[in-house]
């Protein structure tokens, strides 16, 4: 009896995996509830060139076959990165000799999911790596997001979760650090106070790192302080993002900090500690990327995921 209960969960979970396929819809991407300070003069032109590589081609990737309804992911990630910029009060032109032309080429971009089981939690992580160029300037633009849930009564239940979040994050994460570089608009300071405020009124909810994160859309200086103070909250998303959006604010003093964050966590954690050492963008931080890139740690995949992203 043992041994035919044995094979009949080996059945169910091979069931659960092999063969299968899903279906997605995906939602148009959240805009940020942040806006920058200031009159935006710039009126910026916008294009992107898809310079993925053969092998990097495909979007939806993974242990599942996953069909997403995105027809164009490149002009799926335009339109909305677009609509989230403007939503920050950035003015765009049709016009390619604006004043501010801007060309992002990508690189990388693709969701791939994971699951080991069918008992198991499904896992996407959501990676973009791009080079934005600005005039004669040229700068690395990532982002990498994990997310996951058990599936309890439909698969349908994974849909929000592990695709239009990490997907709406990625648009806002890209959008952010394009506005870093490029344009350089800050929020202002009572924005940071009311993400702050909205953030401790909902210490204990299950969605409230997405406003963490918030605080490094802002590229304000005066967000550090309290992301610094949220690496110690109890919920270790809420950490990881703290520790994300960190690298958002490229916060170069904090470096110390997160490579000892990294070397002492795992897991979510740790890759996106890793990520933040990389949005530094500085002599020391491609130093220690290359160490990690020349270590054992390398052979990790999700490690390997992250540092890739930089090279």
């Amino acid at each position: 009896m043992k041994l035919r209960g044995l094979f009949l969960c080996l059945a169910v979970s091979m069931l659960a995996l092999g063969g299968c396929s899903k279906s997605f819809n995906v939602a148009p991407p959240a805009v940020s509830s942040v806006e920058y300070s200031g009159t935006v003069n710039d009126n910026v032109s916008f294009s992107l060139d898809d310079e993925r590589s053969s092998e990097d081609k495909q979007f939806s990737v993974g242990t599942l076959t996953a069909y997403l309804d995105i027809d164009n992911e490149v002009a799926f990630l335009q339109n909305y990165l677009e609509r989230e910029l403007k939503m920050r009060g950035i003015k765009f032109s049709k016009d390619v000799t604006a004043a501010h032309p801007l060309t992002l080429k990508i690189h990388k971009y693709r969701i791939r999911n994971q699951r080991t089981s069918g008992f198991s939690p499904y896992f996407t992580f959501m990676t973009f790596s791009a080079d934005l160029y600005d005039g004669g300037q040229k700068h690395r633009i990532t982002s990498y997001f994990k997310n996951g849930k058990v599936p309890v009564w439909a698969f349908r239940e994974v849909e929000n979760p592990c695709y239009n979040i990490p997907i709406s994050l990625m648009v806002k994460e890209v959008a952010t650090k394009i506005n870093r570089y490029a344009l350089k608009y800050v929020a202002p300071d009572v924005e940071v106070e009311r993400l702050v405020h909205e953030i401790r009124a909902g210490y204990d909810q299950k969605l409230v790192y997405m406003k963490v994160l918030e605080l490094g859309y802002t590229n304000s200086p005066k967000a550090v302080a309290p992301l610094l103070e949220l690496t110690k909250h109890d919920d270790t998303m809420v950490v990881a993002c703290a520790v994300s959006a960190l690298g958002m604010l490229q916060a170069k003093d904090e470096l110390p900090f997160l490579i000892q964050f990294y070397q002492e966590h795992d897991d979510t954690q740790k890759f996106m500690a890793l990520k933040s050492i990389g949005d530094m963008d500085c002599e020391a931080s491609r130093k220690f990327m290359d160490s990690v890139k020349n270590s054992q740690d390398y052979e990790k995949e999700k490690i390997k995921e992250v540092v890739d992203l930089y090279y």
